[in-house]
């Protein structure tokens, strides 16, 4: 037991730490309540694996989770692997958001221990909750060195997924985290860490010191649209600018005059609004397609979503940084 590795856990609220309120109805619903103690305390065999040291820097639902929460977590988590002060770190959420905050801290956060973010689709009230489960495996893999390459990863369900991949794909299934566009880089099996593969890590970005955060809007096409949320993002104190287009990166004609004033102002970042394959590069030759886009100077989105192209630009301008087409 003096041995055992040590592993920071924060908790962040979620559905993991979810339970009826006291003299509450059925109807009432679950809300946090949970202390990221009593979820380890759960936990069966857990402090056989490691020594958990928890903290709870919040306790609410995801959706109410900022990037300046995310920013403040990169440095807890740096201060804890320049200090030697913790093996792996495994932070506890809501899924709802933990796709796009473990994207932006695989950005940011550049550490040589292992990072894992996991939560639950099930309460603890509930038949088959899957909380304990998930952190237990989370645990697990916080503490394999290897898995520091992988650099940010979700655990659900015994799968690991690589940041840049996951997305969130049922609003119920305990299955219902998938790697989109690259595959599970792993999984949890027998109570060890079995990796299929490492993905090239890419240079972690550098934030300025006391940026704002900025304000990048995120669209979607959709038939009819007459481009009504581009006039408003033009009239408004807009940064940049993500679209999720239809297809392979195709947008309406109507549209065209518009996004030419844009591209004068800000970065505009095309996205598929298509769970997987890349926005095409040169395909598509009518206006409004792909080629004619880009030499607009719209900026590809590769694979990604619009919600992680859209952290990717906010970093790429809080760190200085050209926004470009991503590496993945």
């Amino acid at each position: 037991m003096a041995d055992r590795p040590i592993i920071s856990l924060f908790l962040l609220g979620g559905t993991i730490s979810m339970a009826p309120t006291e003299g509450g109805s059925a109807s009432s619903g679950v809300v946090p309540t949970i202390s990221a103690d009593d979820l380890c305390a759960a936990v069966p065999g857990l402090e056989q694996r490691a020594e958990i040291r928890t903290r709870t820097p919040k306790m609410v639902a995801s959706a109410n989770l900022t990037i300046s929460d995310a920013v403040h977590l990169k440095g807890e988590i740096e201060k804890l692997a320049d200090k030697k002060e913790s093996d792996g770190v495994v932070i506890v959420q809501g899924t709802d958001t933990i796709e796009e905050m473990a994207f932006f801290l695989d950005l940011i956060v550049d550490v040589n221990i292992p990072v894992v973010l996991t939560g639950a689709m099930r309460s603890a009230n509930m038949v088959s909750a899957d909380g304990a489960g998930n952190i237990l495996s989370s645990v697990i893999a916080a503490t394999s060195r290897p898995l520091a390459e992988v650099g940010v990863v979700v655990l659900m369900n015994d799968d690991i997924h690589a940041a840049r991949y996951v997305q969130k794909c049922h609003t119920r299934d305990v299955a219902a985290f998938k790697s989109l566009n690259g595959g599970i880089v792993g999984q949890v099996c027998e109570g060890e860490v079995r990796q299929n593969y490492t993905p090239t890590q890419k240079p972690k970005f550098k934030l300025c010191e006391c940026v704002a955060i900025p304000k990048v809007g995120l669209i979607k096409a959709t038939l009819g649209d007459e481009g009504e949320m581009l006039k408003r993002v033009s009239d408004e104190d807009f940064q940049g600018l993500v679209i999720e287009a239809f297809g392979a990166g195709h947008l309406p004609e109507s549209w065209l005059d518009l996004l030419d004033d844009l591209v004068k102002t800000m970065p505009v970042m095309l996205c598929s609004r298509t769970a997987e394959g890349p926005v095409f590069q040169n395909t598509y030759g009518y206006a409004g397609a792909e080629i004619d886009l880009m030499a607009r100077g719209l900026i590809s989105g590769g694979i990604l979503d619009g919600s992680k192209a859209r952290l990717y630009m906010q970093t790429c301008l809080m760190s200085g940084t050209r926004v470009s087409i991503p590496e993945y």
